[in-house]
């Protein structure tokens, strides 16, 4: 099916208004529908920046990441990568966790404060993608030390938040889901914990 996107060609971007074909690797990894420690595409994350085993970052993310890091430890800010590459059934088994009341959503088991399916959806959608629309799916994204917001409002969490703020933009990283506020009203809450890889994920 064709789609006019932007998408990679020999690592060259195609202009937004050509059409073009989706083949299937880059359409699975859109989806979630790959096994990154089998795709060439994607490099292990050291323990050097994670405390997670076997998680994976698309390798010009990762990269830019290891270049962040380095300047980011140089002005005493230690970046923790807490999550990165989530393919489909990953993201699966936290939206149905979510889904079930097994994992909690603003202390509440959704199943039983939200009975409602639809409105349940909604209130796992401020957070959390639905399994095949995760942008963690594509190795471009990362979440960074902590999954509170409030975390980054003092301390070690707001050096850490201002530092990304003013430089992360410098190796390729920002901060897709911004404040909800009159000129971006409606999509997924704030998080200031997780940054993209803009380079690769505009595309």
């Amino acid at each position: 099916q064709e789609k006019s996107v932007m998408h990679e060609v020999s690592h060259e971007l195609v202009p937004i208004d050509t059409p073009v074909v989706l083949d299937t690797i880059e359409k699975a990894i859109l989806l979630g529908k790959i096994n990154p420690a089998k795709d060439t595409n994607f490099v292990l994350i050291a323990t050097k920046y994670t405390p997670k085993a076997n998680i994976y970052m698309r390798s010009a993310a990762y990269a830019a990441f290891e270049e962040m890091y380095a300047a980011a430890a140089k002005e005493g800010v230690i970046l923790k990568i807490i999550s990165a590459t989530r393919p489909f059934d990953s993201q699966k088994g936290i939206w149905e966790a979510k889904w079930t009341g097994i994992r909690a959503v603003g202390g509440k088991n959704l199943s039983v404060s939200v009975p409602d399916p639809v409105e349940r959806a909604k209130t796992i959608l401020r957070y959390s993608s639905m399994p095949g629309t995760s942008r963690h799916h594509w190795g471009t994204d990362i979440d960074l030390n902590d999954l509170e917001n409030s975390y980054f409002e003092a301390g070690a969490g707001k050096k850490i938040y201002d530092w990304l703020t003013a430089h992360a933009a410098d190796y390729g990283f920002c901060q897709p889901y911004s404040p909800v506020g009159p000129n971006r009203p409606n999509g997924y809450q704030e998080e200031r914990w997780h940054w993209s890889y803009m380079p690769i994920a505009s595309r």
